[in-house]
């Protein structure tokens, strides 16, 4: 046995692809890898970054900067470590040279990853670093192969030193892979770090401006009695691998005020994980703000007229926002809906809708949710459509008339139990829907806004058989054009009912059913059911009629429909003093009573319950153990109320 002494200390070694996993994409996405160049000479203090970029591969690149540089020990302590800890030994803040306190920034650096990038484009590199009057010089060349690779991922080799006035750093190395043409580095570059006027960056002696790059938009708005503020968006195209490079920054008189990022805006929207919130970076250009910045430069002041204004610029941010990703969401959508074509293939028109209108949604109220997810989400609810059968079946009774029932015993044939039940029990909830109704139309203290139109929300299947399932939907642009033809009349409406138009006299709801060109695109509406309900113990007068027939027209005006789209109109009260009335082929006004609508979507509903269960031959609850359980509730329940 060997003694302490002699025994050998092993070290570890580093395997094949040590590298690679270690810097990730750095080492093969020429795009990120100069990101991560240009964001190395931000973190080092410098205020003007210098590029020269080759007219082809095999030609000679170099970046240099005027940022602290270092000195040979420091570089020997820094350049050598895998995994540098940039926050633990510089902090968040960058230092300048200069000593400069009125320039603020945050170091984008944090695992000393970028510095490797180099080796994106060559296996080795130069570099040049100098301050305090040395200039160090080393080679850093990367072991790919053999015994060496095995001790060490990369050799970084002394070079020479000599005297040089100032600070500053040159990398240099020859393109030998993953070139990009001159004009894609500049955009890449002016992407996502054109927020800031005091970092200056040039490629091949020319000037980043961000007017010239080919990503940004740029708009002028005016500030009612203040002036015009000119708005920059730039689309880096591809995003960063953080959200610190995007997010708007504010120039005044050509300076930075603060830092850019999203603050202040909807987190919802804009968390800094969204790739939108990683994609696009805004530049306000707010010279009318200049009394308004704090001495330091670090924000704007807390007062009235600084707070109006930004307001309204973000509003006008947030409505460009909004427009991006309402793009997004329709991009988003078309991939899901093509990952479930098939399950959609066997689901009717009804369902389909239904799984449309829940992805609208759902990327609306949760713009951060992953694809994956949302397909995953959307995959459950196809099965879950295709499962329940209520609206085709419902939609099979539909067809029937009042006196056809001789057929039902033809349809019942197809249906088993599992069916026959599911329509059971969309039709008993149609008939406590029914009876809630019945209970309030009638009381003059009845709130129609609150408690008439969601009920009738829920059962437009009492106006007729096409209005059944969920293919007319409510919509709030045609509730515009009401409120805009009633004007003063309109009563105030929580911004809950926006779809709504409440008068004094009553309120009025819109539904539509979008109309489909060859190509399955949505081209306009095709019908319009208007429900207008009058309150409690009102009658129903020619004057009434009139008046819907003349929003109606407005709505028609509107060019929010297809020219032969059909608007019905049902006006709905206590009592009725005048008939039905059609202006020309495409509107239709139809007084009715309540009690007369609801007693006929009441009979007609009961006696399909009757046929079917007599048909069927069918107890409704067949499940011993649930009844056991529901009847032993009740049981309970009556004693307690005893007690």
């Amino acid at each position: 046995m060997k003694d302490e002494a002699t025994q050998t200390t092993l070290r570890p070694l580093f395997g094949e692809g040590f590298l690679e996993d270690h810097v990730g994409r750095i080492l093969n996405d020429p795009q990120i890898a100069i990101v991560e160049l240009v964001a190395n000479c931000w973190d080092a203090g410098a205020k003007n970054v210098s590029i020269t970029w080759p007219a082809a591969l095999y030609g000679k690149f170099s970046i240099s900067d005027d940022g602290a540089g270092m000195a040979k020990d420091e570089f020997e302590m820094i350049w050598p470590e895998l995994r540098y800890n940039r926050v633990q030994r510089q902090g968040t803040s960058v230092k300048f040279p200069d000593n400069s306190n009125d320039i603020k920034r945050t170091a984008y650096g944090r695992n000393g990853k970028g510095r490797h990038s180099l080796f994106c484009f060559a296996e080795e590199y130069k570099i040049e670093t100098w301050n305090d009057r040395a200039a160090s010089i080393f080679k850093v060349v990367r072991n790919k192969e053999g015994e060496s690779a095995r001790f060490a991922p990369y050799d970084i080799r002394f070079i020479e030193q000599m005297a040089k006035e100032g600070n500053g750093t040159i990398i240099s190395c020859n393109i030998m892979k993953n070139y990009l043409p001159a004009e894609s580095v500049m955009e890449i570059i002016g992407g996502k770090f054109g927020t800031d006027p005091s970092f200056s960056i040039s490629v091949n002696g020319h000037r980043i401006a961000l007017l010239e790059l080919k990503g940004v938009d740029r708009r002028i708005i005016k500030i009612q009695n203040e002036g015009e503020v000119e708005i920059l968006r730039i689309d880096s195209t591809v995003s960063g691998r953080t959200s610190k490079q995007h997010g708007v920054a504010w120039w005044v008189n050509n300076r930075l005020v603060g830092e850019h990022s999203w603050k202040g805006f909807d987190e919802k929207y804009l968390d800094g994980r969204t790739a939108e919130a990683k994609r696009y970076t805004f530049i306000v250009k707010a010279d009318i703000l200049i009394n308004e910045v704090e001495s330091d430069w670090t924000d704007f002041k807390e007062t009235e007229r600084a707070n109006r204004i930004i307001d309204e610029i973000k509003s006008h941010i947030m409505k460009s926002v909004q427009e991006l990703l309402k793009n997004s969401r329709v991009s988003r959508k078309k991939a899901v809906l093509l990952d479930h074509r098939a399950d959609l293939r066997k689901l009717g028109n009804p369902s389909r809708e239904h799984i449309g209108v829940f992805i609208d949604e759902t990327l609306a109220k949760c713009p951060g949710i992953g694809q994956e997810n949302l397909s995953k989400v959307v995959g459950i609810l196809a099965a879950i459509e295709e499962s329940r059968t209520g609206y085709r079946l419902l939609n099979q009774l539909s067809q029937l008339s009042p006196n056809d029932f001789d057929r039902l015993s033809e349809i019942l044939k197809d249906w088993d139990m599992v069916e026959v039940k599911t329509v059971l029990d969309e039709l008993r909830k149609r008939i406590e829907l029914i009876r809630l109704l019945e209970g309030l139309v009638d009381n003059p203290n009845a709130d129609e806004l609150h408690e008439l139109h969601p009920l009738f929300e829920r059962g437009l299947w009492i106006f007729g058989q096409e209005y059944e399932g969920i293919k007319f939907l409510s919509n709030k642009s045609l509730a515009r054009v009401a409120k805009e033809f009633f004007g003063a009349e309109v009563v105030d409406c929580p911004r809950r009912r926006p779809d709504i138009v409440a008068l004094a006299g009553g309120s009025i709801g819109f539904y539509c059913s979008n109309e489909y060109d060859e190509n399955g695109e949505v081209c306009g509406y095709n019908k319009i059911l208007i429900i207008e309900l009058k309150k409690g113990g009102s009658t129903i007068t020619i004057e009434a009629v009139r008046q819907a027939e003349d929003y109606a027209l407005a709505i028609k005006r509107s060019g929010k429909m297809s020219p032969n789209a059909k608007i019905v109109c049902y006006v709905l009260g206590a009592k009725i003093d005048c008939e039905s009335s059609k202006k020309g082929e495409t509107i239709e006004v139809i007084p009715r009573s309540y009690s007369i609508v609801l007693h006929q979507a009441s009979a007609r509903t009961f006696n399909l319950i009757e046929k079917i269960k007599e048909a069927k031959e069918i107890d409704e609850l067949s499940d011993k153990e649930v009844k056991e359980v529901l009847e032993q509730r009740e049981i309970t329940d009556a004693v307690g109320s005893e007690n």
